[in-house]
């Protein structure tokens, strides 16, 4: 059994007690790291559609290692935060009726895709840094949320303090690694413990969200109407926010000039908050970002391995290429090789975009 219009007919008529009719129910082709389809239904003849989103993990596994429920609790406790979320509707995990576990939430409209922010013209200048902003103060909101009272502590490793938020969330990576079989990485042990060692104490502890940026939130006339991908949420440092950032904080050049950046996105979240985040500190927490790809790549790896018979290609690629850009990205970090072309970074950005 697999999803499809029928069975979600079936499912939604018997938890909500009522005949409901589906009107759609497809896949969504980007991102793999789990499977997301976009459905609608209606209730009665007369009754508007209600959009929904569906998570499941392949069924081969999903790339990153964190539950799939853990992602559907977060959901549910940041549904009352005060944050731009989609609310949680269902968690199910009875197998009379999931082909494999997954979890409904809400569609709330918009898109990734933000109307001529790719557009290099000069005329844009002004909507790419007002995106870049508002995705700032989304994040500003992010790091505020009480997580001591919604409980985040019952599902996600805590640091003592600031001073081992970055050691915490190694440990963290650590623990995943081991979790799974696997050849033997050497680097990943050596750039652990070189990560430990060149620890920055954080800023605050805060709750982070993980992977975000363009690509992984909803946006709506320019704003961000939605936070999506939770995955890799932690209580952390909020820089690692800023570093496992996509296309919000790059370099933006207009007649010599660097109009936005990296800078002056921290500089931004500066004023608003009035929280400083050193540069220095966002670097360390790119280089973490590639500690975790290793991650990702060896849960991809072993689980292709163990069922390839249903395996997503997009597995397959993330456990060999990305593993090896990562790698690679660990070694030049701790002076092991030489630094990387640009053309590399461009690979290792676009993996994380995809994931």
């Amino acid at each position: 059994m697999n999803f499809n219009a029928t069975w979600l007919q079936n499912y939604l008529s018997d938890r909500l007690g009522r005949a409901v009719t589906v009107l759609s129910l497809e896949s969504f082709p980007r991102g793999s790291s789990r499977e997301t389809w976009f459905g609608a239904y209606r209730l009665g003849n007369l009754a508007p559609p209600v959009e929904i989103v569906l998570r499941a993990d392949h069924p081969s596994g999903a790339v990153d290692p964190t539950p799939l429920e853990q992602e559907f609790f977060i959901y549910e406790r940041l549904g009352g935060a005060g944050l731009p979320v989609a609310r949680a509707l269902w968690w199910e995990d009875d197998p009379a009726w999931a082909p494999r576990p997954f979890y409904i939430r809400e569609k709330i409209e918009g898109s990734w895709n933000i109307p001529h922010y790719s557009d290099p013209a000069p005329e844009y200048d002004a909507l790419r840094i007002a995106v870049a902003k508002a995705h700032v103060e989304a994040l500003a909101k992010v790091h505020a949320v009480d997580w001591q009272a919604l409980g985040f502590a019952e599902r996600l490793p805590v640091p003592v303090d600031a001073t081992q938020a970055a050691r915490n969330y190694v440990d963290a990576a650590k623990a995943r690694y081991n979790a799974r079989d696997g050849e033997s990485l050497p680097i990943f042990l050596e750039a652990g413990e070189w990560l430990v060692d060149h620890a920055p104490t954080a800023a605050r502890v805060c709750l982070c969200k993980g992977t975000n940026g363009l690509g992984e939130e909803v946006f709506r006339d320019g704003k961000v109407v939605a936070l999506s991908d939770w995955e890799e949420v932690s209580i952390g440092d909020p820089a690692s926010d800023f570093a496992f950032m996509q296309g919000f904080a790059e370099p933006r050049l207009r007649d010599g000039k660097q109009i936005w950046g990296m800078e002056q996105a921290l500089d931004h979240y500066r004023e608003v908050t009035g929280v400083t985040i050193q540069l220095s500190s966002v670097r360390y927490y790119q280089v973490v970002r590639a500690l975790n790809l290793v991650v990702m790549a060896r849960n991809s790896a072993a689980n292709i391995h163990a069922k390839s018979a249903v395996g997503h290609i997009r597995q397959a690629w993330t456990g060999t290429e990305v593993i090896h850009i990562a790698k690679q990205v660990l070694g030049m970090a701790m002076g092991l090789v030489p630094p990387l072309g640009p053309e590399r970074f461009a690979e290792l950005n676009q993996t994380v975009d995809t994931q």
